[in-house]
C-alpha cells in the first residue's frame, strides 16, 4: 500500500467519522480505522455501528479481527465531547 492509499483511507475513516460517508462505501482498510478509532475513545460496537452506519455485527467482527478487546458500558457521549471540544 502507498502512502497516497494511506492517507485516501485515513480521510475516507475521517469523514465517515464525520458523518459524510457511511462504512459500506469504505475500503476494507479505511473501515478498520474508523473502527480502532472509536475503539480508541471507548466506544462499544453498538456506538461504533450507529457512527459508522454498519451493523454491529460488523463492528464487531472488524473489532475481533483487529484483536481488540471488547468494550462495555456508554462512552460516545463522554467521547462526542471531547472529540468537538465542549
Amino acid at each position: 500500500m502507498t502512502a497516497v492509499d494511506q492517507h485516501a483511507d485515513a480521510e475516507a475513516a475521517r469523514r465517515c467519522l464525520d458523518g459524510d460517508l457511511v462504512a459500506e462505501e469504505l475500503s476494507p482498510r479505511a473501515r478498520e480505522l474508523a473502527v480502532t478509532w472509536m475503539h480508541r475513545r471507548g466506544c462499544t460496537d453498538a456506538e461504533t455501528a450507529a457512527v459508522l452506519r454498519l451493523s454491529t455485527y460488523t463492528a464487531a467482527r472488524i473489532r475481533a479481527r483487529l484483536r481488540l478487546p471488547a468494550r462495555r458500558g456508554r462512552a460516545l457521549h463522554r467521547s462526542g465531547e471531547e472529540h468537538h471540544g465542549a
